[in-house]
């Protein structure tokens, strides 16, 4: 999932992330990085600004409730799946849950909890998937002293989150019967490069709307284009954005090609 970005001989790359992941591709992510000296990330990737998102997405108590609007049969399955148990905590998210589990999953995780916080704690407690290729390249740019850079604020990140339709939400928890096959399809998907077969399949993720992607593709890409022209970046951007963002790239002159490490 990386994409050489070039014009004038000056190259950069794209790279479509996997915000969960059961790989850390340090490998890849090295030889990368020996090939740009910029890394560009959605937005702010350190251990406190991710504390003030959880903390932030925890405090739900009188707004809309995923928890009461879900279909009790499919709490019900949820709550068996977890056997109550709390989940492994994320790579990406470093959501962390201070409340012990006095009843089931759902109970905990899913009430008094803004929307799009509950569906990213199931979604990755479902993964249980350790890593984040977010995160891990972040971490991984600082070891080798490379210049970091944040395409947007915390404060934009979390208007974007608040944009996602809650019965996108809803419709997606709702159908956590299918969530295993979605899993397959993901991971296969991710690791042939097929990224038009899967955006193709997964058009009913619920951040597959215009609060997280629209303005934002053409912020990014804006954000971008400066230090592209000037070669040696390496940009992070969650999978729905690539393709958008390859567009506006292609249409500003530059040749771009999805390339195999």
């Amino acid at each position: 999932m990386v994409w050489q970005v070039e014009k004038e001989g000056r190259v950069s790359f794209l790279v479509g992330t996997a915000h969960f992941s059961p790989y850390r591709f340090e490998r890849a992510l090295t030889q990368l990085f020996q090939r740009g000296e910029i890394a560009f990330f959605e937005g702010p990737l350190d251990d406190e600004t991710l504390s003030r998102v959880a903390q932030y997405g925890r405090q739900g108590e009188g707004g809309l409730s995923v928890y009461d609007a879900l279909v009790p049969e499919v709490v019900q399955a949820i709550n068996r799946h977890f056997d109550d148990r709390l989940p492994h905590r994320s790579a990406e998210s470093y959501l962390e849950y201070f409340r012990a589990p006095s009843s089931g999953f759902m109970e905990v995780h899913a009430r008094g909890v803004r929307p799009w916080m509950a569906l990213f704690t199931l979604w990755s407690a479902f993964l249980d998937w350790k890593h984040s290729l977010d995160r891990d390249a972040f971490l991984l740019a600082q070891r080798l002293g490379k210049k970091v850079c944040f395409l947007e604020t915390i404060e934009e990140q979390l208007a974007a989150l608040e944009g996602i339709p809650f019965e996108r939400i809803v419709d997606y928890i709702n159908r956590f019967g299918r969530w295993d096959s979605y899993k397959k399809q993901f991971i296969n998907g991710y690791l042939r490069g097929d990224l038009e077969g899967l955006m193709s399949r997964t058009t009913g993720f619920p951040t597959r709307c215009e609060s997280i992607l629209g303005e934002r593709d053409r912020n990014f890409f804006e954000r971008l284009q400066c230090s592209f022209e000037k070669g040696g970046g390496v940009a992070f951007l969650g999978l729905s954005h690539i393709l958008p963002i390859v567009r506006l790239f292609s249409g500003s002159g530059y040749r771009v090609t999805q390339i195999t490490l």
